[in-house]
């Protein structure tokens, strides 16, 4: 069984967390790290019913690196550099939450963290799996519509707004 960690425990880190599901492969959230760490366990949610919690990431990692077949790094965004630049070191399999940066410096730092790393790490961007966006990749691969020379498009959600107007 697959022992996955959690760096940030919020709403859209556990909907991602539970669609590991979908491929039938065996897992279990091993181990959260969330600064409501207390309020977490206390809440009973079933996916978590085996972890073990922490208050911060270092921690977490420390104590179930060698245990832990992935991570998945939840927090808000101005954390997602930093807490993959924890995770590096330990060159487990991570699933980090876009963006991954929002400074240059948080770009430089994972540059330095993971230029020379062979684990694999996908960046999270689920709408690519939409069925609007996989009907039209099936008509640009079948050449349907002929050449494309120019493409826009909108990512019209409901939570798109925190990215321009919020930070």
């Amino acid at each position: 069984m697959l022992q996955v960690g959690i760096i940030g425990y919020g709403r859209r880190i556990a909907h991602m967390a539970r669609e590991l599901g979908v491929y039938g492969l065996p897992y279990q959230v091993a181990a959260v790290a969330d600064p409501r760490a207390e309020a977490l366990r206390a809440v009973g949610d079933p996916l978590l019913a085996e972890a073990r919690f922490y208050l911060d990431a270092d921690a977490m990692l420390r104590a179930e690196a060698e245990a832990l077949d992935g991570v998945m790094v939840g927090t808000r965004c101005y954390l997602h550099a930093e807490m993959a630049c924890r995770v590096a070191p330990y060159r487990l399999p991570l699933f980090l939450e876009k963006p991954v940066a929002i400074t240059f410096e948080q770009l430089k730092a994972l540059d330095r963290a993971f230029g020379d790393d062979a684990a694999p790490t996908v960046v999270s961007f689920p709408l690519r799996l939409t069925p609007i966006v996989q009907t039209v990749k099936q008509m640009l691969a079948s050449d349907a519509i002929g050449s494309v020379e120019h493409v826009v498009a909108v990512n019209d959600v409901p939570y798109g707004d925190v990215y321009y107007r919020r930070w």
